[in-house]
């Protein structure tokens, strides 16, 4: 699981960074990987160049950009990792749940209730991991959850899979049909075929209109002509089923 922790303060980034390498000693079954940023800007600069985390870290007092204008940042880009956020006053609590932060935890962090919050950050991570697809690189395969695929276009016979993050990867070369290739993510009620070229999550689908397909991080795909009321009725259906 990949960590972000953001603190202004050198003294709490170093003692929150040096907890989760306690924690990793104590809950050998867990691998973090952690970075840590002293400013809002010095970690959306290094999300923009190497992607984002599956779990951030964020103090809410920060100069410049707030941790919940950086989390909103955050959600805006379509990034869905989990957000923890610390601070030396509660008065922020209602404000975090605006960015569906998931903790909230009062400085000085102990060590008992960080860890408690990153069993249940190590717990939601696996779960999310349950639901993922192989793709076929170039000499490789990759292992990505589906959550994290926004959708997937076929550019001559590569896949091209866009992420959430905005990064892309593109898949060896295929044969056949499209719509073989693309036949592990379909097995996912969240996919929906559109026309003969794209593969949409239907979780990351903001706005139907009847020409085309809005989604998060505003990319937009072309509806094929008479299929607005089909797109329509499984994107409703989907989220009237909670999502599943």
């Amino acid at each position: 699981m990949r960590i972000a922790v953001c603190d202004d303060e050198k003294r709490y980034r170093e003692k929150i960074v040096n907890l989760i390498q306690e924690y990793e000693k104590i809950r050998q079954n867990y691998s973090f990987t952690v970075s840590a940023f002293s400013s809002a800007k010095a970690l959306l600069n290094f999300k923009a160049e190497h992607g984002g985390f599956d779990l951030y870290i964020l103090d809410i007092l920060m100069p410049e950009m707030s941790g919940i204008r950086l989390g909103s940042a955050l959600r805006e880009q379509g990034d869905e990792g989990m957000i923890l956020y610390l601070t030396t006053s509660p008065d922020f609590a209602v404000d975090s749940y605006t960015v569906e932060a998931f903790q909230y935890l009062l400085k000085p962090i102990d060590a008992v209730p960080l860890f408690r919050c990153l069993d249940k950050a190590a717990d939601r991570f696996a779960e999310l991991q349950k639901k993922a697809v192989a793709i076929k690189l170039p000499g490789s395969v990759r292992i990505i959850p589906v959550h994290n695929i926004c959708y997937a276009e076929r550019v001559r016979r590569l896949i091209c899979y866009h992420l959430i993050d905005h990064s892309v990867i593109s898949s060896a070369t295929f044969n056949g049909t499209f719509q073989n290739a693309v036949a592990p993510l379909l097995e996912h009620k969240e996919f929906l075929l559109v026309g003969s070229s794209f593969v949409v999550n239907l979780r990351h689908v903001t706005e139907i209109t009847r020409h085309e397909l809005i989604l998060n991080g505003n990319h937009k795909i072309s509806i094929p002509r008479g299929k607005y009321e089909t797109y329509k009725t499984k994107w409703s259906d989907y989220w009237l089923n909670g999502g599943e």
